[in-house]
């Protein structure tokens, strides 16, 4: 069995400490600063085949950032032995973790399983991207689960599970013709979306489901390619919303580190001076 890919980003005093061990999947350092990094998955080898069991651990520690960005699509190709693939996250106070997916294509004649499982702590906030198409080119795909467990210190966040097997999403209700389905889901708190969801010509279009407590998601679903006008654009503003929260709360609890990025004091400031420390940090994080 393969050991799982494991992530883990903590901040210090110059630059933060990223450790990574592979697995089906390795890790490359795409951009980094003193609290977070930004980084890409990439495949070890052909993913996603018959009997793979793809796990992801991830630790994102108190007061840190990470960025993860997946850099190819996946397929889950057919075979008798299901496959699965799973992300385990834990969020620590104050830290961020993005996550921007890629399309998961699941071919015919296999049946496979996603599972999401996230605990955040504090001030801890999750946002995620998740892309599915059901088949590939002619095809109708197979049987698919879905599964998001998350958590926070209160108790349940975000719980929900998916049965998009053959027969159950013919059923009515479910997803008749449809073939792809594009989920923006944000945890800690409850952004609103960039735009209003509306009906699509591919699609019903888009629903936004606010959490019980902090969070939202946005949904998609549709008979082909993703065309829906909201997601990408609400993943990409919701990103930067949340990242320039990051930023604020940072600089209120290190007031020192602005003056020491930016060369400048209380007597220094001013309009221009402002807006320059507001780039604090803003490194390539929030950049789509």
């Amino acid at each position: 069995m393969t050991r799982p890919t494991r992530l883990s980003v903590a901040p210090t005093g110059s630059r933060s400490r990223v450790h990574h061990t592979t697995g089906h999947l390795t890790v490359r350092v795409m951009d980094q600063d003193a609290d977070g990094a930004r980084v890409g998955l990439l495949a070890t080898q052909a993913l996603l085949l018959s009997g793979d069991d793809v796990r992801i651990e991830v630790d994102v520690a108190p007061g840190a950032w990470l960025d993860v960005v997946e850099t190819t699509g996946t397929v889950a190709y057919e075979g008798e032995a299901p496959s699965s693939w799973t992300v385990d996250a834990t969020v620590g106070d104050g830290a961020v973790l993005t996550w921007a997916g890629k399309p998961f294509v699941v071919s015919d004649d296999i049946a496979t399983h996603r599972r999401t499982r996230i605990r955040l702590h504090g001030t801890g906030k999750v946002l995620m991207q998740e892309k599915v198409v059901l088949g590939r080119a002619g095809q109708l795909g197979g049987d698919l689960t879905m599964s998001l467990k998350a958590n926070d210190d209160t108790g349940p966040l975000q719980v929900e599970h998916l049965n998009l097997g053959q027969q159950a999403r013919q059923m009515p209700g479910i997803l008749g013709n449809l073939r792809s389905m594009d989920t923006v889901t944000a945890l800690g708190w409850t952004p609103k979306p960039t735009g209003e969801p509306e009906a699509g010509t591919t699609g019903p279009g888009e629903t936004y489901f606010p959490l019980d407590r902090s969070g939202a998601a946005l949904r998609w679903m549709g008979i082909g390619r993703f065309r829906d006008q909201l997601c990408d654009a609400t993943f990409a503003a919701w990103r930067e919303e949340t990242m320039r929260d990051y930023r604020h709360r940072h600089l209120a609890r290190h007031p020192a580190h602005a003056e020491e990025e930016t060369g400048l004091g209380e007597a220094d400031r001013g309009p221009v001076a402002d807006a320059v420390a507001g780039r604090f940090r803003a490194g390539t994080c929030c950049t789509p």
